[in-house]
This record gives C-alpha cells, structure tokens and sequence, in this order.
C-alpha cells in the first residue's frame, strides 16, 4: 500500500511507535484503522492491486463505514475484496470515498444514487468560504444519513462546513 494511516512498520507488527501512538490517543486514527490496515498488507498477495491503493482514514458509522482512499483508487477495490471486508468486520454499506477537500463528490458518494440539485460556495464577511448544498426533497427519506450527519461527515471528510437543505 502507498500510504497508511499509520507507519507501515507500526501496522504491520502491532507496536506502534510515539507517533502513531500520540495520533491513536488523540482520536486522530483509530484501532479500526490500524486493524483494517494490518489486513490490507496482508491482503497484498491476493489483491496485487492493493500495491498501488492509498488508504487514509474510517469512519465507523454503526452499520455504515466509510473508506477513504487515493485518487483513482476507488476503481482499483473489486466488489471481492468490498464483499470481504463487509463481512470481516460485519459491515452492512461500505462506501468509498476518494480523499479530497472538494465538497461535490464527497456529497455524491454520501448520497449516491440520489443527485445534488445544486451546490453554491458562500462567501462570508470574515474571508471565510462556506458551501450550501440543495437536495432533492423527495430523497429525504432514501438517503442513509440525516441532515446534521450529512453536514458533520463532509466537515470530517473535507473540512469544509458545508449546509445541507432539501427542496
């Protein structure tokens, strides 16, 4: 794998150096990143492809988790290895999610299969840039998440503060 949350000598042995240490005790990486780690590399001589995959950061959300990987890597997780990983860590939706600051796909991939109807970048007085994103109302009730979860998520994801209305 091309990058870990963690060192890869801390993943692969279990012992994690002062580092990843201070990183799990602050909440900056969790066991379940370390664990999901460990069995990527393991995974390597199976998935060849796993070589050349990123993996960043879980997120735990009861019977949703959420991966974030490289650029183009989402592609590269074949339906095999999702499957495996559901059913190691008894997974109900696994959701990929490609690593960037940019609040669009991470809202679609949130969302998917339902669309954004728009996404506006506000301007504040104090320099700062806030999005609104506007989805379909008739989704509310298809769309896994709530709207406080939904706007807390792509924040975590992108930290970007991002209001979510429905119309």
């Amino acid at each position: 794998m091309r990058k870990l949350p963690a060192c890869i000598s801390c993943v692969q042995t279990g012992f994690l150096c002062t580092n990843c240490q201070e990183n799990l005790d602050a909440g900056k990486i969790t066991q379940f990143e370390l664990d999901l780690s460990k069995d990527l590399l393991d995974l390597e001589e199976k998935f060849t492809y796993l070589k050349e995959v990123s993996f960043y950061k879980a997120i735990d959300f009861e019977d949703v988790v959420i991966l974030v990987v490289g650029k183009k890597d989402k592609l590269k997780f074949s339906n095999e290895l999702q499957e495996w990983i559901k059913e190691t860590y008894e997974i109900d939706k696994l959701i990929l999610i490609e690593n960037t600051k940019k609040p669009r796909p991470v809202i679609e991939a949130l969302i998917a299969p339902y669309k954004i109807l728009s996404l506006n970048e506000i301007f504040l007085a104090t320099g700062d840039i806030q999005f609104k994103a506007i989805l379909f109302e008739k989704d509310l009730d298809k769309i896994l998440f709530t709207k406080e979860e939904l706007e807390d998520l792509i924040l975590e994801l992108t930290g970007n503060i991002t209001r979510i209305e429905f119309q």
